[in-house]
């Protein structure tokens, strides 16, 4: 298994980890009553951390190891 993929699995998992908390943090405002733009900017936030963590730790592991033929 390459450091790439390796990276990637770790960002994914920081993902889904940031995608529940966030979920509970938005699901504890709305059981305040709380309206505008903090839960749904929240929302949008979890939902771009399942993109971008394995991405970012997809191309930290490339860099790594070094030439490995990624890029």
């Amino acid at each position: 298994m390459s450091l790439a993929l390796i990276g990637g699995l770790v960002g994914l998992a920081f993902g889904v980890v940031e995608y529940f908390l966030f979920g509970a943090l938005i699901a504890r405002a709305d059981r305040r009553g709380e309206r505008g733009p903090g839960p749904r900017a929240l929302d949008v936030a979890r939902k771009a951390q399942l993109i971008l963590f394995p991405l970012i730790g997809f191309v930290v592991g490339s860099v790594l190891a070094g030439d490995n033929g990624v890029w």
